[in-house]
C-alpha cells in the first residue's frame, strides 16, 4: 500500500466544552492537526468532520476516516453515510471494546431527537472484528481496514492518528493530556 495520508478523530469533552481533533498522518508520522469545538450532545459532528477536512490542505491526500467510535462529546453521533457522501473517502470506524446496545439506546432515549439517533447506530453497518479492535466500515472492506490498521498501529491496538487526537483533545479540556 502507497503511503496515504490518514485522519483520525477523536475528542474530549467536559460541562458544555468540547473538541474534536483530527490527527493527520502518514503511515504514524504526525503531518498535521484539524481542530474544532462541537457541541456536548449534540447533532454537528458530522458537519465538522466535512468541513474540517473539505478545508484542509491535506484533503486531496487522505486516503482513509478514522472515527474513535460513532460517539463524539456524550452523544453526538457520527453519520458515516453523510460524511461519505461529501467526502468520497473510506472510513473506520474503531472500538476497542463492542458496545452495549441496551446501554446505549437507553442512554438515546433521553433524547427528543431518539429515533434519528438509533437510525445513525443501525446505519453504521455491522461490527466486526478486525485486527484485534471492532470496526464499521463505509466505502471499504475489511481488507482495506486490516491495511490500514496495520500500517498505522504502532503499539498495542489503537492506531496513531487515533491514539494522538486523543491526546491532543484531552491536553485542550483538561490542560494535560490523558492516557487513552
Amino acid at each position: 500500500m502507497k503511503l496515504w495520508r490518514v485522519v483520525g478523530f477523536d475528542d474530549s469533552f467536559k460541562g458544555d466544552l468540547a473538541y474534536l481533533v483530527g490527527c493527520i498522518t502518514c503511515k504514524d508520522y504526525v503531518e498535521g492537526f484539524l481542530i474544532d469545538r462541537i457541541e456536548v450532545d449534540g447533532t454537528d459532528v458530522s458537519e465538522k468532520i466535512v468541513k474540517l477536512i473539505s478545508e484542509s490542505r491535506f484533503k486531496e491526500q487522505i486516503r482513509c476516516i478514522l472515527l474513535s467510535g460513532l460517539t463524539f462529546a456524550g452523544f453526538n453521533l457520527a453519520d458515516l453515510d453523510y460524511i461519505h457522501d461529501k467526502l468520497g473517502i473510506p472510513i473506520v470506524v474503531v472500538l476497542e471494546r463492542y458496545p452495549d446496545m441496551e446501554k446505549i439506546e437507553k442512554a438515546l432515549k433521553n433524547f427528543e431527537d431518539f429515533e434519528e439517533r438509533m437510525d445513525l447506530i443501525r446505519n453504521a453497518g455491522e461490527i466486526k472484528s478486525v485486527y484485534g479492535v471492532y470496526v464499521q466500515l463505509k466505502g471499504c472492506d475489511e481488507n482495506f481496514a486490516e491495511k490500514i490498521l496495520k500500517l498505522t498501529v504502532r503499539k498495542g491496538k489503537v492506531p496513531e492518528p487515533l491514539r494522538i487526537a486523543h491526546l491532543v483533545a484531552s491536553a485542550l479540556i483538561h490542560k494535560e493530556s490523558k492516557r487513552r
